[in-house]
């Protein structure tokens, strides 16, 4: 579709077509910044670090009710579904032809046996609804340069082009307007493979010849301005790898979009801060909440297109949690699938979605209308609130049943099961409250508990240690003295893009981070740690310390490797492990925990990404 990690093939991808010396200068300036593989690659690559610049005057107050939408990745690479020339090609299939340097006469043979007979637009935005979403994106022309739609700038799109000979996205828009559904449409805006003045195709065309200028004015805007115009209300258009596309150029896309479209919602990756909204890296979820407009872009498996080769779906479960995680901390969950080359969605996608929607029925009173409440970063709890009533998400059931709270002011009136209506019991020891859960019918696979009151319910922020579930600390909520946080992103396969906070950099012996936690329940606890350690790392000392009680440790190589070649193409592959450094009994009360560096370490440690203390 974040990156420590940029492999060969985007590299080429990024650096292929700007003409002039000041485009050319940009080109050779991101070259340099990918091959050194640090975080900053993607973040350019996707349009993010750029600071808004734009005030929004649009009408938001749809992208804020929303929360749940659809990503839909379709087109002539479903088809091909991960296989080209009796060779598999695992990971994002949507990059086929860029991974398998199809040439593009070859790939537009693909059009002459697309005939996506099985497209059904009201079974899609039936199952949308079903699944509780308010939304849906769809591809209208990807990287691959194949148009989902009638366009008159170019013969290679799906009524000129195949056999089905219909334009999906207006029976798309009709649906969409019919189930009350917004609609949105991705465009490939500097990608475009089949073309020699566009970004990507390096195994084709010469970079020297190309006019990257021409190709936004004769077909880039032109198909904009197409989408923007043929099917109705366009509630939000999604952009994608900007690169170096230059300010004034992102200007002129947008400018056409707000001319024929003047509430549509641009998302970041327009470039330069001038998007309404920030996309996050691929299935990024972030840690802690977030100012502004945003969306979490997921997918259902590895792939954001259909193949054959992955099998890998989300759990109801885990879509779920990874709602919650989003929602609670203020943002979007753009969830996408991958219809197959006939149209059809893939039939465990359809079910596990409909399991999801389930749930978002029993409990749309804490998702839509709701706003996050923040009340620490507990790890197993998320809260919204919606007038007078507090929801708590508990996303794992603890094994002794007790849901800690954080210490709060404000009197409850009730406290039940959402979905049931069930009460359940509010408890109070020396230190914290709980729910307990023990003995009661939740309902759900994700139980939520409601807080009624009969005014403001205000939370403290203090991270409570749970009894009966792990409790995991994160980077951003540790003091930090001589270390600092950073981020590893990397593909664990082409395009499965994974995106861990993490303190790097430890400086010295003694650099250290320190988090704050309240402790209801004295016992033995067991101190794991997950990290990524290099060889020069490996077993460098260090304290994991309870207040002044301090426990040696030392953290072992984690296979963390600076370059993984296989038989296609090499990438960076940043390795984490969890590893149990013991077992240490810590009293009720207030405590600092804290892990520090212990020797003079000279290439920055390990990458800490979280702590975790569980009960014995």
């Amino acid at each position: 579709m974040k990156g420590g990690l940029i492999i060969s093939l985007l590299t080429a991808c990024l650096v292929s077509v700007f003409t002039s010396c000041d485009t050319r200068a940009r080109q050779e300036k991101l070259a340099t910044t990918i091959s050194s593989t640090n975080d900053k690659e993607m973040d350019e690559l996707w349009g993010e670090g750029a600071s808004h610049t734009e005030m929004i005057t649009k009408d938001v107050s749809w992208y804020k009710y929303a929360k749940f939408g659809m990503f839909i990745h379709w087109g002539l690479y479903s088809d091909v579904a991960g296989e080209w020339n009796g060779e598999h090609y695992y990971g994002i299939n949507e990059w086929i032809m860029k991974r398998a340097k199809v040439k593009t006469a070859d790939y537009k043979k693909l059009a002459k046996t697309f005939n996506p007979v099985n497209f059904d637009a009201d079974a899609i935005t039936q199952l949308a609804v079903d699944a509780g979403m308010k939304y849906i994106i769809i591809t209208t022309k990807h990287h691959d340069g194949f148009a989902l739609f009638k366009s008159e700038v170019s013969d290679f799109n799906i009524v000129d082009a195949t056999p089905y000979k219909k334009d999906p996205l207006k029976d798309l828009a009709r649906a969409c307007k019919e189930k009350g559904l917004k609609l949105g449409f991705y465009y490939s805006q500097t990608q475009d493979w089949t073309e020699k003045d566009a970004f990507g195709n390096t195994w084709e065309f010469n970079s020297e010849d190309a006019d990257f200028d021409k190709y936004l004015r004769e077909k880039a805007i032109p198909q904009i301005r197409e989408i923007m115009t043929n099917y109705g209300d366009i509630a939000c258009v999604w952009f994608d790898t900007p690169g170096p596309i230059s300010r004034e150029q992102v200007f002129a896309v947008k400018d056409v979009v707000e001319e024929l479209q003047p509430n549509c919602l641009i998302n970041s990756r327009i470039g330069h801060g001038l998007g309404d909204f920030t996309s996050l890296g691929d299935n990024e979820v972030p840690d802690k909440p977030l100012d502004g407009l945003w969306e979490t872009p997921d997918t259902h498996n590895n792939t954001w297109a259909y193949s054959d080769l992955d099998f890998n779906w989300k759990t109801p479960r885990e879509i779920i949690n990874r709602l919650i995680n989003v929602l609670a901390k203020g943002g979007n969950y753009t969830f996408n699938i991958g219809p197959k080359g006939d149209g059809s969605i893939p039939v465990r996608s359809v079910e596990i979605l409909r399991e999801v929607g389930k749930w978002t029925k029993a409990n749309a009173d804490a998702i839509y209308r709701a706003k996050p409440v923040y009340a620490g970063d507990q790890s197993n709890i998320a809260m919204t609130k919606n007038n007078d009533k507090v929801y708590v998400f508990v996303k794992e059931y603890p094994r002794d049943g007790k849901v800690w709270l954080p210490p709060f002011t404000g009197k409850l009136s009730g406290v039940s099961i959402l979905s049931t209506g069930n009460p359940v019991l509010l408890k109070n020891s020396k230190i914290a409250s709980y729910i307990d859960l023990n003995y009661a019918d939740c309902g759900d696979i994700v139980p939520v508990i409601v807080l009624e009151s009969d005014g403001d319910i205000v939370f403290d922020t203090n991270k409570i240690l749970n009894s009966g579930i792990e409790t995991v600390f994160y980077p951003h909520e540790a003091k930090l003295e001589g270390a600092e946080l950073g981020v590893d992103r990397w593909m664990e396969i082409f395009g499965d893009w994974h995106t861990v906070s993490v303190i790097e950099n430890w400086e010295k012996d003694g650099s250290k981070a320190s988090w704050d936690v309240t402790v209801p329940e004295e016992g033995n606890y067991i101190v794991e740690i997950k990290y990524a350690c290099t060889q020069e790392s490996d077993m460098q000392e260090a304290l994991f310390s309870v207040d002044d009680e301090n426990f040696f440790f030392v953290p072992t190589f984690s296979g963390e490797i600076p370059m993984v070649k296989n038989q296609d193409e090499k990438r960076k592959m940043d390795v984490f492990k969890t590893r149990k450094l013991g077992i240490v009994k810590i009293d009720s009360g207030d405590h600092t925990l804290s892990i520090e560096l212990n020797d003079d370490d000279k290439t920055g440690w390990i990458d800490l990404a979280n702590l975790v203390i569980r009960p014995m």
